[in-house]
């Protein structure tokens, strides 16, 4: 019995599994700036301004075979989703990595890059 609480107490010590993806990434490019959040617990936060649309959202990510899904939880209305701005309304969208260890998102026609912030907090 001894030996199953020290177990149990180890265990609870353990941190967290980050993948490696979670972390604070950065827009920085011509008239865009925004952010994005991958929480190691599997939740994220975003926001992006470009020219006229100003948006956000939160909810959960997953990542399988080197791609981000974002999914906005809770979702907006449709009516509210369809306005262009306010709430991101992400239902599994990927988010791809590049060859410099970036996450590209494809919005309203443009090609945004999340950069990684270095160094990453723990």
């Amino acid at each position: 019995m001894l030996a199953l609480l020290a177990a149990l107490a180890l265990t609870a010590a353990l941190p967290v599994y980050a993948p490696p993806v979670a972390g604070l990434y950065e827009v920085d490019q011509m008239e865009m700036g925004g952010g994005l959040e991958l929480r190691p617990d599997g939740r994220f936060r975003y926001a992006l301004e470009y020219g006229a649309v100003s948006e956000e959202a939160e909810g959960s990510w997953t990542l399988a075979d080197g791609t981000v899904r974002l999914t906005t939880n809770p979702m907006p209305t449709k009516a509210e989703c369809d306005l262009g701005f306010a709430s991101a309304c992400f239902e599994g969208t990927p988010l791809l990595p590049d060859n410099d260890g970036n996450l590209v998102l494809w919005r309203w026609d443009a090609k945004i890059v999340f950069k990684p912030v270095h160094p990453r907090p723990r």
